[in-house]
């Protein structure tokens, strides 16, 4: 018990910590003041390769996460994303106002399963690149981002569901349910600064 205990709240404390805001601060900016931390906000504020790089730290942060808490207890192994993200989401070491935890959830799924973590990667730039080729926003009044994670998502819980099992589903599924209060609280709040 103090074991899975201890994964998570590794796993949650490593999530916690936020690249955007760290780069962001070494600027004598915040990110969070003008836009959400993460990839978008700091490709927005600080430019595409900024971006791709806190994208890549964030990816990485969630696998560190995840293989951490593994490692510690191989039971949470599947649990360990939910916490990553939440981390996050809500991080402790940076007053609770977070990304949206797309980039790191993928790094951790990576952990878990690397055909669940790169099939997950590869659906969502697809979906992505598919709602910018056709022009979606209008149609189904939703970004790129959200749109491509509602379909990749429930393509990804249907895989977790065949290859690997209840437990991987059970986690992948407390895992969605963070990404979901996230994305509905970003949803429904106005844009940092404006």
């Amino acid at each position: 018990m103090f074991s899975s205990i201890l994964a998570l709240l590794l796993a949650y404390l490593i999530g916690a910590v936020s690249p955007s805001v760290i780069y962001s601060r070494s600027r004598s900016q915040d990110v969070r003041d003008n836009d959400f931390a993460g990839t978008s906000g700091m490709m927005r504020q600080f430019g595409v390769t900024v971006g791709v790089v806190i994208m890549l730290l964030d990816i990485a942060k969630g696998a560190l996460a995840t293989f951490v808490a593994g490692q510690i207890s191989s039971e949470m192994l599947w649990f360990a994303p939910s916490a990553a993200t939440l981390g996050h989401c809500y991080p402790v070491w940076h007053g609770f106002k977070g990304g949206q935890g797309i980039a790191p959830a993928c790094g951790a799924l990576t952990v878990c399963s690397s055909l669940i973590g790169l099939t997950t990667m590869a659906l969502g730039a697809f979906f992505v690149a598919l709602h910018r080729v056709f022009k979606l926003k209008r149609l189904v009044r939703l970004g790129g981002v959200p749109f491509s994670a509602v379909l990749t998502l429930g393509i990804v819980a249907v895989l977790i569901s065949r290859l690997e099992g209840t437990t991987a589903l059970n986690g992948f599924l407390l895992m969605l349910a963070v990404l979901l209060v996230r994305g509905a609280q970003v949803l429904l709040t106005s844009k940092p600064g404006s």
